[in-house]
C-alpha cells in the first residue's frame, strides 16, 4: 500500500500528467524495441521482393524471346553458310578453272587459255586471279560474263581488254575468286608482309 499512499501524496494536477509520461515511454520502448526494427526489416525485405521480381520480369522476357533468338540464330547460320560458299575456306582452283571452261564451252566460246596467278593475302581473305582469255562471237561473249557472275562461288572480273576480229571478240580479263583465311592464315598473313 506504500505505493498507493505516495501516489495520492503527489497533487492531482500532476497525478495527470504522470500517465501520458508514462504512455510515452511505454510507446517509445515499444517503437525501440519491436516497431522500427521490425519496420526496417519489412522495408528491406520489399526492396529485395521488388529486385527479384525485377530480375524474375527481366528473364520472363528474355524467356519469351528465347524461340525468336533461335530462329534468328538459325537464320544466321544458314546466311553464314551461304556466304561461305561465295568465299569457301578452301582453295578449290581446279573445280573454278572447270567450271570457267564448261560455261566457255556451253556458251559457244573458245578458251585460249586459263592461267591461275599467285594467290594475294588480304586481312581475311585472299584473293585467287585467273587469267581468262577467250575467243567468240559478241553474245556468246556476253552470256559467258552473265553467267561467271551466276556461278554460286563470288568472281570478280577486272583488267578487261577486247580486241575485234572480223566476226569474233578476243577477249581476255582477270576473274578473281576469293578465299577465306582461316584464323592461322590470318596469322600468317602479317609476317608475309
Amino acid at each position: 500500500m506504500e505505493f498507493w499512499e505516495r501516489l495520492e501524496a503527489i497533487p492531482s494536477h500532476y497525478r495527470w500528467l504522470i500517465i501520458p509520461i508514462v504512455l510515452g515511454l511505454l510507446g517509445a520502448v515499444y517503437w525501440n524495441m519491436s516497431y522500427q526494427p521490425r519496420a526496417e526489416e519489412i522495408a528491406r525485405l520489399d526492396e529485395q521482393i521488388a529486385q527479384t521480381r525485377s530480375k524474375l520480369e527481366k528473364h520472363r522476357s528474355v524467356a519469351a524471346k528465347y524461340e525468336e533468338f533461335r530462329a534468328k540464330v538459325a537464320a544466321v547460320e544458314r546466311q553464314l553458310q551461304m556466304l561461305l560458299q561465295q568465299l569457301p575456306k578452301h582453295t578449290e582452283i581446279p573445280a573454278l578453272i572447270r567450271q570457267i571452261s564448261e560455261l566457255g564451252v556451253r556458251t559457244g566460246l573458245q578458251i585460249s587459255l586459263l592461267r591461275p596467278q599467285p594467290e594475294l593475302p588480304k586481312e581475311f581473305y585472299a584473293e585467287v586471279p585467273i587469267t581468262v582469255k577467250v575467243i567468240g562471237p559478241y553474245h556468246a561473249v556476253g552470256e559467258f560474263f552473265d553467267a561467271l557472275g551466276r556461278l554460286p562461288r563470288l568472281v570478280s572480273v577486272s583488267n578487261m581488254q577486247i580486241a575485234v576480229n572480223a566476226k569474233t571478240l578476243e577477249t581476255q580479263c582477270l576473274a578473281t575468286t576469293f578465299r577465306f583465311l582461316e584464323e592461322a592464315g590470318v596469322s600468317q598473313t602479317p609476317a608475309a608482309k
